[in-house]
């Protein structure tokens, strides 16, 4: 998301990797969503996408080390919201996640993640590194 002369504002959370900690993120989201105006069908793609992501970080990523931190920076403007989560885990191979389509797998309680934040956001990129694993995603008030 590119800002095009807008105010832009910028926030910054750190949360310790414990399950309890998605909802700080969560009602921090929400507030700010509620401010954006977005509509209440939007915010709860946000909110999902947000929970999904931040979980992942805490479970998959920081394997509920809590010694291990979230971060998650949240970037608005008027086009819409970017959130970035990341957490200090090894990373992983987004190919290498089976399809949750695939008739073998829709009854598994995992793997969904990535489809969801798909369905949910207008972009979504992973970035890997030695530090860990960050996903961005972006929701732009009249959509993409």
């Amino acid at each position: 998301m590119k800002p095009k002369n807008s105010k832009q504002r910028e926030y910054n959370l750190v949360v310790a990797s414990r399950i309890e900690s998605v909802e700080k993120v969560e009602e921090l989201t929400d507030k700010i969503t509620k401010s954006m105006k977005f509509s209440e069908g939007a915010r709860d793609s946000i909110a999902i996408a947000v929970t999904e992501a931040v979980n992942n970080a805490i479970i998959h990523g920081n394997k509920l080390d809590p010694n291990k931190s979230v971060y998650v920076d949240i970037v608005t403007s008027e086009e819409g919201i970017k959130i970035i989560v990341r957490d200090e885990g090894d990373g992983f191979n987004p190919d290498e996640v089976p399809n949750p389509l695939a008739p073998e797998n829709l009854l598994k309680e995992s793997g969904r993640g990535i489809f969801i934040l798909k369905s949910l956001m207008d972009e979504v990129e992973y970035n890997f590194s030695k530090g860990g694993t960050e996903v961005t995603m972006v929701k732009y008030k009249q959509g993409k």
